[in-house]
């Protein structure tokens, strides 16, 4: 696996030559792109140009947001997708590890099941334009309870809901957007996650959670930097990603108000110093136990 960086995550903001400079002083080897700012970039001034940055500090494009509107209506739908063989052009010449995309924990229009089949079936005919260009889909969830709100149909919400969905699509190149905060408050645990199969992540971000907190009462704003009591299991699946294998991006993605009152640099560094630490402990703890037991 290598240390990924998403900016927008962590409220990091500047010019690209600005967050690579400080992407490669903090030992990070990837970093995310914003989707509307790399298509536009690569088709005005050719890819070269577009990544000429990354290219060289010989770092990874980690991933980039899925651009498809593929929840709504099927018009839309199939233009979006007839634009994303050009996209995926650039990005595998530029080495994206994998596109990203969020199933929705709810819905206005459609009843659970014919959700899910509106689901299984376009991200099948998204994978399959991806994987023209040898390209990963990642596919993650919200898990937090106010994201359902409201809402008239209630979807998938359950790190088990999700794990079925993946199953049932016919594409290869689909797997997990792996997220351990809200793996944690959907019922997901470390046994879960080694039964789905390390082979079938496909992006990873860190979070952690409060111990001793109810999962149904969480909210997103308790997204945490890693804790050494943290709820989320998050040392054993470092460990189990290593030890299986993975060779992928890994980012933190605490909720940004942990950095209020720092500079992009200070929080950088403390991302850095975090990881690496991560790395270490996860080292560790595959020396001392197995991995795999449920919590």
């Amino acid at each position: 696996m290598f240390k990924n960086l998403c900016p927008s995550t962590l409220g990091i903001s500047g010019r690209q030559s600005e967050i690579v400079e400080l992407t490669l002083t903090y030992g990070f080897r990837g970093l995310d792109m914003e989707i509307t700012d790399f298509a536009k970039r690569a088709k005005t001034q050719g890819l070269d140009q577009a990544i000429r940055f990354l290219s060289s500090a010989k770092l990874r494009i980690g991933s980039l947001d899925l651009p498809v509107r593929w929840r709504g209506d099927d018009a839309t739908f199939q233009a979006d997708l007839a634009e994303l063989d050009q996209i995926a052009t650039y990005a595998a010449k530029a080495k994206v590890y994998a596109c990203k995309t969020i199933v929705f924990p709810e819905s206005d229009h459609s009843p659970y099941h014919e959700n899910f089949e509106l689901h299984r079936k376009r991200l099948a005919e998204i994978a399959q334009a991806l994987s023209k260009h040898n390209i990963r889909l990642a596919v993650g969830f919200h898990a937090a309870p106010a994201r359902r709100q409201g809402k008239q149909f209630q979807f998938i919400q359950e790190a088990d809901a999700l794990s079925l969905l993946l199953k049932s699509v016919n594409a290869e190149n689909v797997g997990l957007w792996l997220d351990t905060w809200d793996w944690f408050v959907g019922g997901g645990t470390v046994a879960s996650l080694k039964s789905f199969g390390i082979d079938k992540v496909a992006y990873v971000t860190i979070a952690d959670a409060p111990s001793g907190v109810d999962r149904a009462a969480l909210t997103e704003e308790q997204r945490t930097m890693p804790q050494e009591d943290g709820a989320a299991s998050v040392p054993e699946i470092v460990a189990l990603l290593k030890d299986k294998g993975y060779k992928g991006p890994i980012s933190l993605a605490p909720n940004a108000d942990c950095f209020n009152g720092m500079k992009n640099d200070e929080i950088l560094k403390q991302c850095g110093a975090v990881l690496d630490e991560l790395c270490k402990v996860a080292d560790d703890e595959k020396k001392l136990a197995p991995v795999g037991a449920a919590k």
